[in-house]
């Protein structure tokens, strides 16, 4: 084995070590600080660990096989047409002459307001002046006054119903309550809804099985009920009622006083016999 020279200090540092001398040092208590790990460290190492046993643990047997499937996208005929557009676009471009451009000369123009610009811009200043030289001094000191409504008796008693309706349902115990047991009943059909769903049957399957072929062909006359003499006569009555009764005149008629008759029986008992036949 070769061994290395030791290294030896300069000799013009330890000159000046020796003539600055022992007196002028100061003594140092060194201290030796171990900073301990947080919690956080500690979960995050512990962490670490559990990961790292969890994969060497890791049995590669429970893994399944898989087949990587490549698939080759190739363009659609959209995409094919869309490049060859602008490739020929980039040729057209490419290849344009510069030279067939006419040179033209270029107008600024300055639009002016309106005169409804103006006014509007106008009242927009004169606006924003008054409102800010608006003194606040001239406001007058206005007072709220809350107003609180009370609930009407029928609103208290609304509550208290359905107060005492919540201590009602949230006291009810459950045991008070009998034991009942469903019983299925299943209804036959009677004798009658068997025949008439039989009789149903038939006629659906002689509607299904009817051929229009064996009807006849028949022409149909409208015939036009002329009224009777009596219809005509009673509608001409009916007629004349109405237009009576419409150039009625209210004038005509003459006032009457009604007058209320309650017969009181007798103390006689013919008096009582005709009050009670008169009943």
């Amino acid at each position: 084995m070769s061994t290395t020279p030791a290294k030896t200090a300069p000799t013009e540092l330890l000159a000046e070590i020796n003539k600055s001398g022992s007196t002028n040092l100061h003594h140092v208590n060194p201290q030796e600080k171990n900073p301990l790990p947080s919690a956080e460290v500690i979960a995050e190492e512990k962490h670490h660990q559990e990961h790292i046993e969890n994969i060497s643990k890791f049995k590669r047997t429970s893994l399944k096989r898989a087949e990587s499937m490549e698939k080759g996208c190739l363009p659609s005929q959209d995409v094919i047409n869309q490049e060859r557009t602008e490739a020929e676009l980039r040729d057209r471009i490419g290849s344009f002459n510069k030279d067939q451009l006419k040179h033209t000369t270029t107008e600024e123009k300055t639009v002016l307001p309106s005169p409804d610009d103006i006014q509007h811009e106008k009242l927009e200043t004169e606006l924003r002046e008054r409102i800010g030289s608006f003194s606040k001094e001239q406001l007058q000191h206005i007072r709220i006054e809350e107003k609180i409504n009370l609930p009407t008796g029928q609103d208290i008693q609304h509550e208290k119903v359905e107060q005492e309706l919540r201590e009602r349902i949230g006291s009810f115990h459950k045991e008070d309550l009998n034991p009942t047991e469903t019983a299925v009943k299943v209804v036959l059909p009677t004798e009658d809804d068997i025949h008439h769903e039989k009789v149903e049957q038939e006629l659906r399957e002689r509607i299904g099985s009817f051929h229009k072929e064996d009807l006849n062909p028949t022409e149909t006359t409208v015939k036009v009920v002329l009224p009777t003499e009596d219809v005509i006569e009673q509608e001409k009555q009916e007629q004349e009622l109405k237009n009576s009764i419409n150039s009625f005149k209210r004038a005509s008629l003459k006032h009457a006083e009604t007058q209320e008759k309650n017969p009181l029986p007798q103390s006689d008992g013919n008096s009582l016999v005709s009050f009670s036949l008169m009943e």
